[in-house]
């Protein structure tokens, strides 16, 4: 995988960070996108067409692969999720992905891999997350498989890892630890992932060992769903 040039987004999350180091130390060259001064290389809105296609445009020349780790989570229930609220957690989680790959397009070469981090309330619904997360990687999910049909004649892959619980601030943010314990209970493997576990994952889907997976929607949650 040497001297492969690729955008990250979300390089400042836990998983996006786990991304960024396995494939720095693999030799890929990784452009970071990210919505905070000094955490990434390019900064860009995630609500924004403009600044994000500017962000594509600003990455220039060929593109051997794409990962997609940024995203926001908040609460629900329904009757506390503004339509407002729902709009920007689509706008963050689903249309910024959409809107990167149709810029990128020019610039990503036969052979590309695109890896989108999603989650298993893609399969079932999100136990801390509201309505509008659990609808937008629902979505997500839906738009990898559909990808891969528009995409394959190109020789460019799209898949999606979803993980379940992933050791890191926002797995602790919205539970109290007795809470975030009795989680764990529901993963078979008892635990909840590591960064790099998840980070081999997308590693393996951005390699051409994996060139025939292509709209597969890839569970990486110790069993869980």
């Amino acid at each position: 995988m040497s001297q492969r040039r690729i955008v990250l987004t979300g390089a400042d999350g836990t998983v996006g960070s786990g991304v960024q180091t396995r494939l720095s130390a693999s030799g890929w060259t990784v452009t970071t996108i990210g919505h905070r001064a000094g955490l990434a290389d390019l900064l860009a809105d995630f609500r924004s067409e403009d600044s994000l296609r500017s962000a594509m445009s600003a990455v220039g020349g060929a593109l051997d692969g794409m990962v997609f780790a940024h995203g926001m989570l908040e609460p629900g229930p329904v009757d506390r999720v503004t339509p407002a609220a729902w709009r920007q957690m689509m706008a963050v989680n689903l249309d910024s992905i959409y809107t990167m790959i149709h810029y990128a397009l020019p610039q990503l070469r036969p052979g590309a891999s695109i890896v989108v981090v999603s989650s298993t309330a893609a399969f079932d619904h999100s136990p801390v997350g509201g309505p509008h997360y659990t609808a937008g990687k629902w979505a997500l999910n839906g738009l990898v498989r559909h990808l891969a049909f528009d995409l394959g004649p190109r020789g460019i892959r799209i898949n999606s890892v979803c993980p379940g619980t992933v050791e890191g601030p926002m797995a602790r943010a919205l539970l109290s630890e007795a809470d975030y314990m009795e989680s764990l209970k529901g993963i078979p493997l008892g635990r909840a992932a590591e960064a790099s576990e998840i980070a081999e994952v997308v590693a393996f889907l951005l390699d051409a060992k994996s060139g025939y997976v292509t709209g597969a929607n890839l569970p990486v949650s110790g069993g869980y769903r």
